[in-house]
């Protein structure tokens, strides 16, 4: 379970520098790329909790 604090730590990070990315820049390349990160942990996260229900089956 430490490995998915860790994960969910490193994607939530890499959203904030994101965002302050585009606030400071105002590039919105910043936002695509915070959007996708976030897509990519979220998916991660179901694929583990998916993995977690078919061990209790």
């Amino acid at each position: 379970m430490i490995l998915v604090r860790v994960f969910v730590f490193v994607v939530l990070a890499a959203v904030v520098w994101c965002a302050f990315g585009f606030l400071f820049t105002r590039d919105r390349k910043y936002l695509r790329l915070a959007v996708r990160v976030l897509a990519i942990g979220i998916g991660g996260a179901l694929v583990f909790f998916a993995v977690m229900f078919v061990q209790r089956l």
